[in-house]
């Protein structure tokens, strides 16, 4: 059985829980609910079949089946699927070290992650757009300032999208890396081999978007963003603990989102700060 985590891009949206073998898969977005899924033959080719969904205190509800579908073979799988979800602790560990980047227009470095793989034929079959996306602010509840809102501006969401559209140029480049255990980077081409020197882990920016800008204004839209998504920033397994220390301060507005994600952090920098978190997230649900 294969267990792993796969970040979500492109926008950057947390982490995925994969549970699977060859003929089934339970994917869980928060690492609780489970879709289980059974690889079959559709009209479009071979696909998966949504065929019930499992949590651990409700245990497996089944979907319809299409008639097509062998029910035998499904109930079969199932079974060994649900044993393995009843064992999985989550976060399950994340090797998606196959890395699409897209780059700066000047100097060529890591400007924002669009895609991530796990082995090398994924990123041989991707194709991937250039071009780096926020989640738009009205899903993130991130409205504009006062005066922005008076000034007429565009979302936050938008702004920085075009913001960093600008810092690729007129002809963005994105670029594969294979990351290695300690951060560092080595470029490689279409068949998966290496061509260029090994960049350093400083090259890459660790919240997955470059957040050093010119302008002031550039910059706080950037902090801004990265704030806001900062709960589920923490569920990057790659954060190094002076990382997971920045981002934790920054989640501290986001008492509840922290509670929701929590068991899907697999670090903790600050355990008191966490915990009172956690607490005042409950007062909160309590006063609901």
């Amino acid at each position: 059985m294969d267990t792993y985590a796969k970040r979500l891009h492109n926008p950057f949206n947390g982490v995925l829980q994969v549970v699977a073998n060859e003929q089934i898969r339970a994917l869980s977005f928060n690492g609780v609910d489970w879709e289980l899924q059974f690889k079959c033959t559709t009209p479009r080719g071979i696909g998966y079949a949504r065929i019930g969904r499992w949590e651990r205190s409700a245990g497996f509800k089944p979907f319809p089946l299409d008639p097509s579908i062998d029910r035998s073979a499904v109930e079969a799988a199932h079974g060994v699927i649900v044993a393995a979800l009843e064992t999985a602790q989550v976060p399950l560990p994340q090797d998606d070290y196959y890395e699409f980047w897209l780059l700066e227009d000047r100097t060529r470095q890591p400007l924002a992650l669009l895609a991530s793989c796990r082995q090398p034929q994924e990123m041989r079959q991707a194709t991937i757009h250039p071009a780096w996306k926020c989640i738009s602010a009205s899903q993130l509840e991130l409205d504009n300032t006062p005066e922005e809102a008076r000034r007429g501006l565009p979302p936050l969401s938008y702004r920085l999208e075009q913001q960093v559209k600008y810092c690729a140029g007129q002809n963005p480049q994105a670029q594969w890396f294979l990351r290695a255990a300690d951060g560092t980077g080595q470029a490689l081409n279409a068949a998966g081999e290496g061509v260029s020197d090994v960049l350093a882990a400083s090259h890459f920016p660790p919240l997955l978007l470059r957040e050093t800008w010119a302008k002031v204004a550039e910059q706080d839209l950037c902090a801004r963003y990265l704030q806001r998504l900062a709960p589920r920033l923490l569920t990057l397994q790659a954060l190094s603990l002076e990382s997971r220390e920045r981002v934790e301060q920054l989640a501290s507005r986001y008492a509840q989102e922290v509670a929701a994600h929590f068991h899907l952090y697999p670090a903790i920098a600050d355990t008191q700060r966490m915990t009172a978190l956690r607490v005042e997230a409950r007062l909160r649900s309590a006063c609901l």
